[in-house]
């Protein structure tokens, strides 16, 4: 039987905190959405891997719980899952799949519906543990589920880095406000990086960027530290098909060109270790709606 309060009991006594060769804590990119939809899976894969070719150690976490398909794109049948450690069949440390691109992954499991419904405390005790066993890697990638539930906040507060997913449609765009408004209230020093994707040029993703901005700086008092452009691409449709990544299916691809020069610029922040961002907050705990009718209209606009 799935008992997730024994299991965190276990969790927080230690029983998965002692990771085996341990080195310094990685950098930790998490990579979220407003709405489902938007290729924040693919990012997230595809840009592990990209970082694996630029010479990291690459841990991804497939965070999505009891939703997760970060397997199903990179085409593996992982051997444990987060409920494999939970119910105390693995050690963590034993429960990441080595993939065949050098990325190792941990998913949190697909139909279980008790991974699906953790609450603060767990989240945050898995997400603790996760980290400590992903030490022996440069950066561990974290695939949220979307939206600003709990789970997802707690990955978020715990994050060096960001990333927000949205794409040009008015529905995605709003919902992308109110995932950076629920970030942006909450205690967190996470470096934020807008990331416009399926995007038809550069030129419309910088207006999407100034727009959100535009209304960030206006109504919470702050804003996203960058933004990137990812172009509309049939091979990532392909890739999927495939289930491969298209960093490797299509590697000279579009998306791949744009995608690899975001890893580039992530390389960079990571050898830099930005953990830190200045502190223009107004105050604390995550605003979970867009609120009033003006923010709604300036951001979709």
């Amino acid at each position: 039987m799935f008992d997730q309060a024994e299991s965190l009991r276990q969790m927080i006594r230690g029983r998965c905190q002692s990771s085996r060769g341990r080195d310094e804590r990685p950098y930790v990119v998490a990579v979220t959405s407003g709405k489902g939809g938007v290729g924040k899976t693919s990012i997230a894969v595809n840009l592990g891997l990209m970082l694996v070719k630029s010479g990291k150690r690459v841990a991804l976490l497939d965070a999505d719980f009891g939703l997760a398909n970060a397997e199903v794109l990179m085409g593996i049948a992982p051997s444990h899952t987060l409920r494999d450690v939970m119910e105390g069949r693995v050690h963590i440390d034993d429960a990441w799949e080595h993939t065949a691109a050098d990325v190792r992954l941990l998913s949190s499991g697909s139909g279980i519906v008790e991974m699906a419904n953790l609450g603060r405390e767990e989240a945050d005790t898995i997400v603790e543990q996760v980290i400590r066993s992903a030490s022996g890697s440069d950066v561990l990638v974290i695939d949220t589920a979307p939206g600003i539930d709990e789970s997802v906040m707690c990955i978020l507060r715990a994050a060096d880095e960001v990333m927000v997913v949205t794409t040009p449609e008015p529905t995605s765009i709003t919902d992308c406000y109110a995932a950076l408004k629920a970030l942006l209230g909450s205690e967190t020093d996470a470096q934020t990086t807008l990331v416009v994707n399926n995007c038809p040029s550069p030129a419309q993703a910088t207006l999407v960027a100034k727009n959100l901005d535009s209304v960030c700086a206006r109504f919470l008092g702050q804003s996203f530290q960058r933004h990137e452009y990812l172009p509309t691409d049939s091979a990532v449709a392909t890739a999927v098909q495939k289930q491969k990544p298209f960093a490797l299916h299509a590697a000279h691809s579009s998306i791949s060109t744009w995608l690899k020069k975001v890893a580039i610029k992530l390389d960079e922040r990571t050898r830099k270790r930005i953990g830190s961002c200045p502190s223009f907050r107004l105050g604390s705990g995550p605003a979970a709606s867009l609120g009033t009718s003006q923010e709604t209209q300036g951001v979709a606009a």
